[in-house]
């Protein structure tokens, strides 16, 4: 019996350490094999799947790799190359890709043309870049997709819109937003929600329905769009079909997200004694019997329902691991004459904050049709439903900056020595105010956040429709 034991505990010793050996940071730094520079942002991506990282500054990346898989490093004007790490050192050199000049670009202001003709300041994302990044909307995929374009995520809250920025900010008062163009037609962007719940105005388009995005940062972009085009001008192309035979696609991805390195705060011992020692150097502290001068007041502990003292950490009541799950499903093709692409999107996505939550149920139809040698036409709409879901304000929307009812700042001045729930379970209230519960003569004017969260809704929905048709003649020449 002994033996049977021994051997039991040796086999999963070695099968913990076999488990182990599964998966090896590989650590290293990119560079341009022409100067030999190290190259910053380059993706670096395990092959086939969408764990990835990009190099920093100084061109080094780190990256965990189950074992036998290879990893793919790209970065724009560079050729991809897939390398098999030999050990956990790995260094890389990119070569220089001429082909990229070949490739067929949007400019807005003269049709479709290669980037060895273009002579303005154009950046190419493909759309497939785009759709293997595990985000709900095109303009997050943006960043560090294309040189001289920022991207900067203003909030945790979810479907909120991106800051972009061309070639830095360009005004002081006035938006530096550029101009979006999807599919010849001029977009509006920016948050149309008007609510403690956001609303993307582009979060309608699903990044597997782009083929590709073009970014046009210089003057030669107002040649067409005039002064609207002053922040720069991102054009957007949706996918059509193409020829052969029908091709049905599925692609589906589950993610998750949490907060991390939130400020570590007091717990109600420390907080209890730092705020009696304050009321001693003021003067103020005083537990017996109040007098004329001086009124009874102190900071003290008290207990629970099940005889436990209180001791609140107000992060667990705001901050959650919030799940994300996105699915589409597409179908296209072509032949001599018509073409189609149609997909159907159902995208859901709850926030690190309690109550915040985002949905999608968006479809995409494009059609082009040759009637003739001489006669085109086509269509495309594109519908999506989406609702956006908050039951407080988070204080990082616009407007509501420094609200002290904004959870990311209630967790921070609310007392830990005080329960949001009285012995009884009900909420603990004092007015439109928290209890103060065993601290006496404080006090406290924040609100109790958690019937706020249980009860309160500020929600929005978002109807969207986006369609055009054309009907094209070409001259008999």
């Amino acid at each position: 019996m002994k033996q049977k034991l021994l051997n039991f505990v040796l086999g999963l010793l070695l099968l913990g350490s076999h488990a182990y050996a599964q998966t090896r940071t590989v650590t290293g730094t990119v560079t341009g094999k022409d100067d030999g520079k190290t190259l910053p942002g380059v993706s670096v991506v395990v092959q086939g799947t969408r764990t990835g990282t990009q190099t920093g500054p100084d061109g080094t990346f780190s990256i965990k790799v189950p074992a036998g898989q290879s990893l793919v490093f790209s970065f724009i004007g560079f050729t991809s190359q897939t390398v098999k790490p030999g050990d956990e050192r790995l260094n890389v050199a990119l070569v220089g890709s001429a082909s990229a000049l070949n490739e067929v670009v949007v400019t807005g202001y003269g049709g479709p043309t290669t980037k060895r003709d273009n002579v303005g300041s154009l950046s190419s994302v493909k759309g497939k870049d785009l759709s293997e990044q595990p985000v709900q909307n095109f303009q997050q995929s943006l960043g560090g997709r294309a040189a001289g374009v920022q991207v900067t995520i203003p909030s945790g809250v979810v479907n909120a819109p991106p800051v972009f920025r061309i070639r830095g900010t360009n005004s002081i008062n006035l938006s530096s937003q550029p101009l979006i163009v999807v599919d010849g037609i001029i977009s509006i962007s920016g948050d149309v929600s008007a609510t403690n719940s956001t609303g993307n105005a582009l979060g309608n388009i699903n990044p597997e329905d782009i083929e590709s995005v073009q970014i046009l940062k210089d003057a030669a972009a107002t040649a067409i769009y005039g002064s609207r085009a002053a922040n720069g001008v991102i054009l957007v192309t949706t996918k059509k079909g193409k020829k052969g035979k029908t091709l049905v696609t599925f692609d589906s991805w589950i993610g998750s997200a949490k907060a991390t390195r939130l400020p570590k705060i007091l717990d109600a011992f420390q907080y209890t004694e730092i705020k009696n020692e304050a009321l001693r150097n003021a003067g103020l502290y005083n537990t017996g019997a109040a007098t004329s001068t001086a009124p009874t007041r102190f900071y003290a502990l008290s207990n629970d329902a099940n005889g436990n003292p209180i001791n609140t950490n107000w992060n667990d009541y705001v901050y959650r691991t919030g799940v994300t799950t996105n699915n589409t499903v597409s179908m296209s093709g072509a032949n001599e004459t018509t073409s189609y692409y149609l997909s159907a999107n159902y995208s859901k996505q709850k926030g690190i904050l309690q109550g915040n939550e985002y949905g999608r149920r968006s479809i995409l139809a494009n059609v082009d049709h040759a009637a003739s040698k001489y006669v085109t036409m086509g269509g495309k709409i594109n519908y999506s439903n989406e609702r956006n879901y908050a039951s407080a304000s988070t204080g990082s929307v616009s407007g509501t900056a420094y609200g002290t009812e904004g959870l990311g700042r209630i967790v921070l001045v609310l007392p830990p020595n005080i329960s949001p729930y009285n012995n009884d379970g009900s909420y603990n209230l004092n007015g439109s105010a928290i209890g103060t519960q065993g601290n006496t003569n404080i006090g406290v004017t924040y609100p109790n956040i958690l019937p706020i969260l249980d009860l309160n809704r500020s929600n929005n929905e978002l109807q969207h429709i986006a369609s055009n048709v054309y009907f094209q003649v070409k001259p008999a020449s």
